[in-house]
Parts: C-alpha cells; structure tokens; sequence
C-alpha cells in the first residue's frame, strides 16, 4: 500500500522523532568510492542521485571534474533512463518552464525529474517514473518543436491539396494525356515522392520506447538512492521503500539502499542544517544484512596508491640494508679504513669522515671494552656469591649438627638421672 503524500515539514518532523530514519546504509567520501557493478549485480536496477554537491557544483550544469570517471562508470552500469536526477533547484517551482531542467539534462546525459513537492515529498512520482507512467517533460524546448510540428503539418496537407488539385486538373486532362482511354494513354515518367518523416510521430514513438525501457513493476524495483543531505535523499529512501513490497526474506538486502555522501566540494554550504544531522544521526549507518556494505565501497585511487607505495619503500629499503650488509664485508671495510687519510693531532686531518670513523672505532672499541670486562667481572661477582652460598651452607651444617649432639647429650644425662 502506497503511503499517503504528507507535507515536507511532517516528513522531517518523523526524522527528528525517529533520528534511526537519518541513517543512511553506506556512507563514503563521493560517488567515486562506489562498486556500481556489485550493486547491479545484487539486483539493483534503478539509481536515484543527487545533483549539486553529488554530481555538480550548487548552481552548475556541468559534471564536477573528480566524479567524471564515476558518472561515467555510473551511465555504463544501469540502462538508459534508468538513473533519474532528482535535485531540489531544477526541475522544481523554482526552475519555470524547465529550462535549468533541460540544461542539466543535456549535460549529464541522464533524465531530470520535474517535480512540484520537493524531496522527500516526490517519492511517488519517481515511482511513477520507473513504473513508466510519466511522459517526456514539456519544457519550452518541447513547446517549440511542437510549434515546428504543426507548422509542418499545415504544410504537408497544402502540398498535398496542391498535389490533389495538379493530378485533377492537369495529369487527368488531354493537356498532358490522350483523352480518358487508359489503354491510348501516353506512359510518362513517374513523379515518386518521397514521404516526409513525422517528427511528432517519431516523439511519439520514442516514448513509447523510453516507457517500455523504464517501465517496471513495483515488485521488482531495487532502487539506489545517493545524495549529500540526510534531511532530504535519505529520508527520500525511506519514504521510497514504504512505495515497495517488504521483503520477509532474512539476509536479503533492502528495496531502497541509501548512499550518503560526506566530501562536500562546497563544505560552506547549509553548515549548520547539516551539523543537525550528524548529531541526530550520531554519524552511524544502517546495518545490512549479511555486512555486505564493504562490497560496494571501493578504496579511492590514492589510498591505494599511497599504500602501495609504503610498502614497496619498506621492502626497498629492507632489501637496501641487507644488501649494504651483504656488501660491507670485513676486507671491503679494511680497504675503506687504509684508504681513508689518516688522523693526527694537526686541526686540516680533523675531516668529517675521518672524525666520523675515528669516533665509530672509539665507540665500537669502548663498547667491547666494556662487554669484555664486563663479562669478567660477572664471571668474578659469580664465583664470590657462589663460594658465600658454599660456605654459609657448611655453617648451616655445623651449627645443625651441634645442635644434635646438645640434643643427645642432654637425654643422656636425663636417662643417668632416672636410673
């Protein structure tokens, strides 16, 4: 059952009451970060996105130059008229006529809704799009070749009364023939003209095509639904999935999956509508069943880039170190040692790499100084201990074994007494 068409206000007025509405199911920086391909191969067969911000700048027609390559990849994945425009400046009460509408269009290559309600309100007529219940938008274009057509109708029928008219008066009288005998008429060349294609039934047809290629039932609608604005595209996904079947299945994705994206190319813009919805929606997502969120985000070309690169500098210089290692052998380090000039009292020997070298041997030979005599004086410390530890053993002995012989002595002398 289709939901009832509320007001805008009463739409957002349900987000600040139930803020797990403003949750969107994947979050990531641009449409470029998306796996459009494992979306359609999930069975998602109808995108709704965003315009400024998501695709363009506020207040321009052409493609943001860094999403180029996602639109692209985008207009490939899903069929023709199957990934509808939905923007609150064109297309609206604030475009008249529908001229930012077409411009937008023309563009992007892709079909701009012309809606009355802004989002989320238009959520039944972008069902009744891909339902293919909507026909080609009138804008002025649209008003101007239907002028051309019927202008071109006019004269197609005065051709043709022309044409009437010389066939009757002309071509049927002795002027050009024999009298009315069909069989002593002269045979003349043949007139053949060409009929004109009709612009208007061309329209025609072409809508018909356009509603046959978008037209599907509700059931099987899987829609996408990207844009920047939680307030608006992502409470436009719920409002979109109360228009479709639930599913009962366990594990199955959603009907409408809302995208939200976070790098703004004009972070200035409503700043603060958009704080209100970080702290409404706490910065959390949906969760999806089966956790299949991480499938349809792609790591950006310089993460991977950058990741690459760290590690390959980690293995280059590992393998430096090691080679260098390899190569700094005993002899090659006497070779270096007598080349090297030698050092004496004199400050023009003091150069920094002889001083360099003579202060590594100066630490290296205090260093084995101190591990030798070191180990020494371990091994000295040890013996003493060790030979306390004997003696005050054999002390213990002694003292035990004259407390034995008290012992004896003294029940001796206790058993003399009793006898």
């Amino acid at each position: 059952m289709a939901p009832f068409q509320l007001p805008n206000i009463l739409i957002y007025l349900t987000g600040v009451i139930r803020p797990k509405l403003l949750r969107p199911h994947i979050r990531v920086p641009s449409i470029a970060q998306v796996d459009f391909r494992s979306l359609k191969k999930e069975g998602f067969n109808a995108v709704v996105v965003d315009k400024d911000n998501c695709l363009t700048l506020p207040n321009k027609d052409e493609i943001y130059p860094p999403y180029q390559t996602a639109w692209n990849d985008l207009l490939q994945t899903f069929e023709p008229g199957r990934v509808l425009i939905v923007s609150n400046s064109a297309g609206t009460r604030k475009d008249p006529g529908g001229i930012a509408a077409e411009s937008v269009s023309l563009s992007l290559r892709a079909p701009i809704l012309i809606h009355s309600q802004n989002k989320p309100g238009c959520s039944g007529s972008i069902i009744s799009y891909f339902k293919g219940q909507l026909g080609q938008p009138i804008t002025n274009r649209k008003r101007i070749i239907q002028g051309s057509e019927k202008v071109w109708k006019d004269e197609q029928e005065d051709e043709k009364m022309l044409w009437e008219r010389w066939e009757d008066e002309v071509v049927q009288k002795p002027l050009l023939g024999y009298g009315q005998d069909p069989t002593s008429a002269r045979k003349g060349d043949r007139v053949v003209v060409e009929r004109t294609p009709n612009p208007r039934l061309e329209s025609a047809e072409a809508d018909s095509k356009q509603k046959k290629e978008v037209g599907v039932g509700v059931d099987d609608l899987k829609i996408l639904v990207i844009g920047d604005r939680l307030f608006t595209d992502t409470l436009l996904s719920h409002r979109l999935s109360l228009h479709l079947p639930k599913r009962k299945e366990e594990g199955v994705l959603p009907s409408v999956l809302s995208i939200y994206t976070t790098s703004l190319p004009q972070p200035k813009d409503v700043r603060i509508l958009r704080w209100i919805e970080e702290r409404l929606s706490k910065s959390q997502t949906q969760p999806i069943p089966g956790n299949f969120s991480h499938r349809f985000i792609l790591k950006s070309q310089e993460e991977e880039e950058e990741k690459n690169r760290q590690i390959l500098d980690h293995v280059v210089k590992r393998n430096s170190l090691v080679e260098a290692l390899r190569w700094f052998t005993p002899s090659r380090w006497r070779e270096f040692d007598r080349s090297l000039p030698p050092l004496t009292i004199h400050p023009k020997s003091w150069k920094p790499l002889p001083v360099l070298v003579g202060f590594s041997k100066s630490f290296v030979y205090a260093i084995v100084l101190l591990l030798r005599y070191g180990m020494r004086g371990a091994k000295k410390v040890q013996g003493y201990f060790k030979k306390q530890i004997e003696l005050a053993r054999a002390e213990a002995k002694r003292i035990d074994r004259e407390k034995a012989e008290e012992s004896k002595q003294e029940q001796g002398l206790i058993r003399h007494e009793r006898i």
